[in-house]
This record gives structure tokens, sequence and C-alpha cells, in this order.
């Protein structure tokens, strides 16, 4: 069999699996959404986190989430399932790490997002106690452009430290950085890919800003057609030439068959309530939590999280072309890429700014171009 009748036969399995995740739903990653509190206020934010307490009454209670994770745990093998804790800063909670271990008790493996701000040794040691599995670290690019995104000078560095901290003593099963590439990064990524290696990190993902929250108010921050091209050029270039630390494209878009084997180590799938579920700040139920909130199944203030991940999501799981942009629904690449992010569905966005492969297609070449 040659090389393109190999691949044929992988896309048509890939494919056909798709379909059977669609139908049986079987939850691996389930994101709890601690607070929207932040000690930050990024220009890039996609979530519109708060330097204030005022979404701080309605944040769920740690016997609350232990709840739904015992619940969860009767039905659902959780040994396959990763509990990922985000923000906001989930770090300002000072109760996540009873949240992590009873987790871990359960079977659970889990871990956290962090601008690791508050990442210092005695709150790594804490996380380490409560046996944290994983843990990814934003990091926007060398010192100049990082804090600048971040609105906060001296954040390089501390985060710099808590990545050499991390490097020192490798307790977790994974660990790597997130940089959202944008306008102010995009021509220095060959030497902070040097830096993260020089540190020891082993693995980045990189992620286009995308124009939600914060992010889509900032002017001149969204890649260009060309640039998006260039990024992914740079981590085909890097996947292929790097030894020393993996890099790859993390986001929710398709970039179509040329770019997808080059940039991903697996193919592109979105699993939004498919086989990832969110538990939101408030006690909403979605798929990921950069959906917009218009998906929201229910709350388990008044429906566990098992019955609603049992009987909802028909959008996310059979529905899907019945709501996007009909330019969206029948295109030639659907069977692959489904319109990209679920969260490209959601009216404010609108679904054709936000194809992937219209952004790195030349004038009138573009999928929905007619």
């Amino acid at each position: 069999m040659n090389r393109q009748a190999a691949l044929a036969v992988r896309l048509e399995r890939f494919i056909a699996e798709k379909e059977r995740l669609a139908r049986d739903h079987p939850l691996r990653y389930l994101f709890w959404e601690a607070t929207l509190r932040c000690n930050l206020a990024c220009r890039h934010c996609g979530s519109d986190c708060l330097r204030d307490e005022s979404s701080r009454p309605r944040e769920l209670s740690p016997e609350t989430l232990k709840r739904e994770l015992a619940a969860i745990a009767a039905i659902h093998d959780p040994r396959q399932i990763t509990l990922a804790i985000i923000g906001g800063e989930p770090l300002v909670r000072p109760d996540i790490e009873e949240v992590g271990r009873f987790a871990a008790g359960l079977g659970f493996a889990w871990g956290i997002t962090t601008n690791a701000m508050l990442l210092d040794a005695e709150r790594l040691a804490s996380l380490k106690a409560a046996r944290l599995s994983t843990i990814a670290v934003s990091l926007d690019g060398l010192e100049d452009e990082h804090d600048a995104l971040r609105q906060c000078n001296g954040a390089f560095r501390r985060v710099s430290e808590a990545l050499i901290r991390l490097v020192a003593d490798p307790f977790y099963d994974s660990f790597d950085v997130i940089c959202c590439v944008s306008t102010l990064n995009i021509n220095r990524l060959e030497p902070f890919v040097d830096y993260l290696g020089a540190l020891g990190v082993p693995r980045l993902r990189l992620t286009p800003v995308f124009s939600r929250g914060r992010a889509g108010r900032q002017p001149g921050l969204m890649l260009a057609g060309d640039q998006y091209r260039r990024l992914l050029a740079f981590i085909a270039e890097m996947r292929q030439g790097r030894r020393d630390i993996e890099v790859t494209l993390s986001e929710e878009g398709y970039w179509g068959a040329e770019w997808e084997c080059r940039v991903r180590t697996d193919p592109h799938y979105y699993g939004s309530g498919r086989v990832i579920a969110s538990i939101l700040h408030d006690g909403g139920v979605t798929g990921c939590p950069s959906v917009s909130r218009r998906f929201v199944q229910g709350n388990i203030r008044t429906t566990p999280f098992v019955d609603l991940w049992a009987g909802a999501f028909t959008d996310f799981r059979a529905g899907r072309r019945a709501i996007a942009d009909p330019s969206c629904g029948e295109c030639e690449h659907w069977a692959l890429c489904e319109g990209g992010g679920f969260h490209l569905f959601a009216p404010e966005d609108g679904i054709t700014t936000n194809c992937g492969l219209r952004k790195i297609a030349k004038p009138g070449e573009g999928p929905h171009d007619r």
C-alpha cells in the first residue's frame, strides 16, 4: 500500500471513530472552571476574567464538586478521565487541592492550567502533595511580548522561575507550556522555543489568539492570513527538526490535510460534548469552556452532571451540521472538520470569519468562496 492509500485508510478509520464517539460519548476530559477571578488582566483573555471579587459568590464549593465527582466515578471509569481545573486563575482559590486530592483518591488524574504568578515553591509543594498529575503553564513569548500581553512588568521572570522549579522536580505525568500567538510574538517564536528548550521544558503548545472576550476587542492582536501560514510552517519545521522540545499546534480549528498531519501528533478532533465536558464556575454544564453560553445544557445545582451528560448535548453529538452556517455545513471538508471548534457556531462569533481554511487561503480560493 502506497503512502496516499495508507493515508486514505487512516482518514476513513478516523471518521468512523468520530462517529462512534458521538454515539457512545465516553467521558474522557472534564474541565472545572473553578473561578472567573484572576490576578492579571491580560489583553488577550478570551474569558473576560475579573480582577475583583464580583464572581466569587457564584463559585461552587469543594463539597459540590466532590459530590459530582463521586457520582461520575460510580458510573464511569475515573481512571479514563482527566479533571482539568482552570479559571480565571485557579490558584487564586486556596481549596483546589482539596478537590484534586479527592479526585485522585477516586482514581481521576487531575491537573491545572495556570499563569504561574502564584506558583511559588510553597504552592507547588501543596499541589504535589495533592497528587497533581498534569500542569500547563501559560507563557506568551519572551519577556517584552509576554509582559505586554499580560500588562504586568516582571510576569515573564516569575513564570520562568516557576518553569525552573517544575523542570527540577518532575513529579507530574505531564507538563507543558501554552503560548498564545499574536502579532506581538509571531516574529520571535524561534528564540522563544530556544529559551524553553534551554530551560528543559519538554513541550510547547502554540495556539493563535482567538477573537473572544477581550482578545476580540483588542486592535492589532489577530494574525493575518500570511502570518497563519508562517505559524503553520514554523510548527512543521520545529516538529521535523527539534529533538529537545516537542512543538505542536493546540487549537480547535481545522487547517486542511496539507497541514494537519504536519502540525499535530493526532488529526484534528474537537470532542466537545462527545468526550469533553465542562462544569462552569456557576454550575453550568457545557462542552469545552470556550463554547458560547448559548450552549449550556443545564446546571448541577438542579440536575446531576451524570444525568446531563447522559441525556443532553444533542447539538454537540448529532446536530452540528444543522446549526452550522450553510456555507460551513455544505463544505467538502465537513467530514474531517465539522466546523472546527464548536464555539465557532456561536452567532456572536460568525462561523466564516473563524474558518481556518479560509484564513490561510489566497483570495478567491477559500472553501466558502463562491
